[in-house]
């Protein structure tokens, strides 16, 4: 069977994060990690997402504490 490519943008385990005009970023919660929302891969946690998206935008980015 042949691998279907998604974006995280339309995944149901994806929360959204844009910084400035920089790409959307989603933080999947099943691999627990960062990745490139409108890019395409395959991924076996996919699960179509039912209903828009929201996107939290930033226009500053906060410094991380030592």
């Amino acid at each position: 069977m042949k691998a279907t490519m998604i974006r995280c943008l339309d995944c149901a385990n994806g929360t959204y994060m844009q910084w400035f005009s920089n790409p959307i970023i989603c933080f999947c919660k099943a691999y627990e990690e960062r990745f490139v929302a409108e890019s395409r891969h395959n991924c076996d946690e996919y699960e179509e997402r039912t209903t828009p998206g929201e996107i939290e935008h930033f226009d500053e980015y906060e410094d991380e504490e030592d």
